[in-house]
């Protein structure tokens, strides 16, 4: 596992190893930043910018399953809007940002989950080879 493609480029494929070994230092920068390090604006758009390297982890994730990474779009779009209603509160009622925001967070850990549950293929897809065993 090398780890530019991995958190960098959403090309090629992201087996199940891999992407539990490179979930993990993902979680744990994000839990530091949510818990520890969250102090203000700062913390925030660090959390913010870490949505970039998950969601490439998880296309590749995708692509190994044989799903093109569109998919994300949905969390994706989720994930905007509540981050554009936590910056800018006044843009909606406090009930609606939660529940979007509470909906974006369902919906990207049903993604993160269903990248750890499910195979591979074994065969080559359009997206490249699989990883060697």
């Amino acid at each position: 596992m090398t780890w530019n493609p991995t958190f960098a480029w959403a090309t090629g494929r992201t087996p199940r190893a891999d992407y539990l070994k490179a979930l993990i230092p993902l979680v744990l920068a994000a839990a530091f930043y949510t818990f520890l390090a969250k102090t203000g604006r700062n913390g925030e758009w660090v959390l913010a910018t870490l949505l970039y390297p998950g969601f490439v982890l998880v296309a590749g994730r995708l692509h190994d399953m044989g799903y093109s990474a569109w998919i994300l779009l949905a969390p994706g779009l989720l994930d905007v809007v509540a981050l554009g209603l936590h910056f800018y509160p006044t843009l909606a009622p406090a009930m609606t940002a939660t529940a979007i925001g509470v909906a974006a967070y369902a919906v990207s850990l049903a993604f993160l989950l269903w990248g750890m549950a499910a195979k591979g293929q074994a065969a080559p897809n359009r997206f490249g080879e699989p990883a060697a065993a």
